[in-house]
């Protein structure tokens, strides 16, 4: 009988509360990833909505063109030791768009400058 009271099988309250926390903290820890990944999904569909907005603006509908403005007319160009040149005939223009974005039931206006490079001419117009 003696020996019958002593057995040692079985878990002790020690480690039974130890696995439960070892599940909690995996548990918290999985949730914790949830929220984030959702955040990041939410963030992820506004910069999306914002750059369809910000491509709409550079395309506008009805095959109109954008309304391109020069920036600058012969570029230069300084690579530290090598000297700095000049490139004539090449052109910098810009076209400004804007986007109304809505970010934590805020609603906002961006806007954002497209570059592109263009010849140049001898008229003055440029070439696309």
């Amino acid at each position: 009988m003696k020996h019958t009271l002593q057995s040692q099988r079985g878990e002790t309250i020690v480690e039974v509360l130890v696995s439960f926390l070892l599940l909690m903290i995996f548990t918290s820890m999985f949730v914790v990833s949830l929220r984030y990944a959702r955040a990041m999904s939410q963030k992820a569909e506004t910069l999306r909505e914002t750059a369809y907005a910000f491509c709409a603006g550079l395309y506008p509908a009805n095959n109109a063109a954008p309304k391109w403005e020069k920036e600058q007319d012969g570029l230069a160009f300084s690579f530290g030791d090598y000297g700095e040149f000049t490139v004539n005939g090449v052109e910098l223009d810009s076209v400004e768009t804007r986007a109304e974005v809505t970010e934590n039931g805020q609603k906002t206006t961006e806007q954002h400058k497209f570059y592109r490079y263009s010849k140049s001419t001898a008229e003055g117009t440029t070439n696309p």
